[in-house]
């Protein structure tokens, strides 16, 4: 799981870039972010949809180079953290991000993470599930929603629906969708066709709440695990 090769990945190019571009891959993010406020104010804002309380144990599924868990522990600095990335790259650069002993980073496949159901008070993905072939985030859908405690929540952070045509417009610009090839258009594309509050309510997760950013270029679904049905002998 060290590196390209893992099938876990949309596509060739993204295993290899998640591998070896990860410092390219902040800059690009903090580009994406500058529209919204810059990427501090929405890290700030993404934290304060998790509502978070001392002491939660949180995985943040898809957790890139750490930027997030560092946000979190900035608002809550008794939290217990583990994070999971297939991209070895990703994880390097996370470990330097946070070295603190409260954060545990995995390199793993989050649809797959083999970590304890029902072990986390909060489970976070972040920006990842736009880059996935529908059957691939649901089955990340359903592994948040296993590893989620009963009273819990999961927070899937992801590409809106912008209202306008003009909004849409614009994001497609900023966030280089016109580029020939971008292997996260057509995957974005069937996430917001879909409709991610559909898909993660097929995958047992009910939604408390929605929030967007402004302009509205992504939503945020804080939800909650539906009880398992169980049949009647």
């Amino acid at each position: 799981m060290d590196g390209p090769g893992h099938t876990g990945y949309a596509s060739r190019f993204l295993e290899w870039a998640y591998a070896y571009a990860s410092p390219l891959y902040d800059l690009v993010v903090w580009w994406g972010f500058i529209p919204l406020g810059g990427e501090a104010a929405c890290r700030r804002e993404f934290v304060h949809w998790l509502r978070l309380q001392p002491r939660l144990r949180v995985a943040s599924l898809c957790c890139g180079t750490g930027s997030m868990e560092r946000a979190m522990l900035a608002e809550e600095p008794s939290l217990s953290i583990t994070g999971v990335d297939l991209g070895s790259g990703q994880i390097a650069r996370a470990r330097k991000k946070n070295p603190e002993t409260r954060v545990t980073y995995v390199l793993g496949d989050a649809a797959r993470t083999e970590l304890p159901g029902e072990s986390f008070d909060r489970v976070l993905i972040g920006l990842a599930l736009h880059e996935m072939p529908r059957s691939t985030r649901r089955a990340v859908l359903r592994e948040a929603r296993r590893l989620c405690a009963r009273d819990g929540r999961v927070l899937a952070i992801e590409h809106g629906r912008p209202l306008s045509h003009a909004s849409r417009f614009l994001r497609g610009l900023w966030w280089f969708f016109w580029i020939p090839g971008n292997p996260e258009v057509p995957t974005s594309r069937d996430m917001q066709e879909h409709g991610l509050d559909t898909e993660m309510r097929e995958c047992g997760l009910k939604v408390l709440e929605h929030h967007t950013t402004r302009p509205d270029w992504i939503e945020a679904l804080f939800s909650t695990p539906t009880p398992v049905r169980q049949n009647r002998v």
